[in-house]
């Protein structure tokens, strides 16, 4: 079987079983020091981030308001690209496996890693749904994603802008209120 059929079947799985339950949607990396965060950016457009996904400019800017409110309410301060502490990105889990794998890479993901002994352990029931929006916070030295979470965003094709972007602030205020302080 090849390796792009079993991450598909993978992500199946994982899509199917993961709408039970909301535990601790929240996995990190242990060695790094989120102390010492007090800026973040974002990617900018044309980079290998932004092109992970396509997603209208209105739903980006409707995520990233909301990102910017939480940090700067947690008294974060957004900085320029080149001297944040921590780059936060986003991803909307849709149909198609390829954005996810995409988004993985550019963030520098990687499940199995998830595995090694840096990873914070005590999540196990961590894992990828569609319909879940996902932050992460990217270590601008190293490029690799360092905290992950998803929330479920529950769009319905009734819901108005007002109520998506209701829904979008409610997941990231719960994402973000587990940003870790040691």
């Amino acid at each position: 079987m090849s390796p792009i059929k079993l991450i598909f079947i993978c992500l199946l799985v994982v899509s199917v079983s993961g709408c039970s339950s909301i535990k601790n949607p929240v996995i990190y990396y242990n060695n790094f020091d989120f102390s010492q965060v007090k800026t973040y950016s974002f990617y900018r457009s044309g980079s290998a981030f932004f092109d992970s996904q396509n997603l209208p400019h209105a739903q980006r800017g409707s995520i990233e308001l909301a990102i910017e409110k939480n940090l700067d309410a947690q008294d974060f301060h957004y900085s320029d690209l080149d001297s944040a502490d921590i780059i936060v990105t986003y991803h909307l889990v849709k149909k198609q496996p390829k954005d996810y794998l995409n988004y993985n890479k550019a963030v520098l993901f990687c499940a199995p890693c998830l595995r090694a002994n840096a990873w914070q352990k005590n999540n196990i029931d961590w894992h990828v749904y569609q319909g879940g929006l996902i932050i992460d916070l990217v270590d601008p030295k190293r490029k690799r994603s360092v905290w992950r979470s998803i929330y479920p965003l529950k769009f319905k094709v009734k819901d108005n802008s007002q109520e998506l972007n209701k829904k979008v602030m409610a997941a990231v205020n719960n994402m973000l209120m587990h940003y870790p302080r040691k």
